[in-house]
């Protein structure tokens, strides 16, 4: 076994030396929807005043007149001045199980010495969240919550490597069945997020 000298503990990483653990001094925000904060756009197809969340769809979907629109889903993109460690999301999706996908810009200084930059791109997925608002349809029909044990709400909570930019989309289940009233009806409906920074880091 090859030998390593006092100051290099890690065998295959000769120029990183002994660290010290990092304390981190978090504080947490909290955004409700609409989302209307300086710091945090809202990218979506869809204009529409709910009441339970900011829907989101996780494809801008075709006109027919082509196969695809090629251009990505809904975000809601948050900005902070320090950077961020975790960000949670709460909401519901129109038919569940429903996903949270995350994607974050690390700061500089996330990279190891000779990484190369898109091999591990900082990117999240969270399915089977359980926990449905009802959809218009059933509230026409005079649906209540009460008779639905998945109506309610989900959360994904995810730890970052720090960075200053996260992009939160978020998608539910295709309901495909064939007299369906809303067969793209594909949301997610995000209520809060809350995103937790940590004070004074430093890389």
């Amino acid at each position: 076994m090859a030998q390593v000298s006092a100051d290099r503990r890690i065998p295959g990483y000769p120029n990183d030396p002994v660290r010290e653990k990092r304390e981190l001094m978090l504080r947490t925000y909290e955004y409700e929807f609409p989302f209307n904060y300086p710091n945090v756009d809202v990218d979506r197809v869809w204009i529409g005043g709910e009441r339970h969340g900011m829907e989101l769809f996780p494809i801008k979907t075709t006109d027919g007149s082509t196969a695809s629109t090629q251009t990505p889903s809904d975000w809601i993109v948050i900005h902070e001045d320090e950077p961020m460690v975790r960000v949670a999301v709460m909401g519901s999706a129109c038919t569940p199980p429903g996903s949270i996908l995350l994607e974050a810009d690390p700061i500089p200084g996330f990279r190891h010495d000779g990484e190369v930059e898109h091999a591990l791109p900082v990117r999240y997925r969270i399915d089977n969240l359980w926990g449905m608002h009802l959809r218009a349809d059933l509230l026409e029909q005079g649906g209540r919550s009460e008779a639905l044990p998945i109506a309610g709400m989900s959360c994904a909570v995810i730890e970052i490597p720090p960075s200053k930019t996260v992009r939160v989309a978020g998608l539910g289940a295709i309901p495909a069945w064939a007299t369906d009233s809303w067969p793209d009806d594909t949301h997610y409906s995000v209520r809060y997020i809350r995103t937790t920074v940590a004070e004074g880091y430093e890389i």
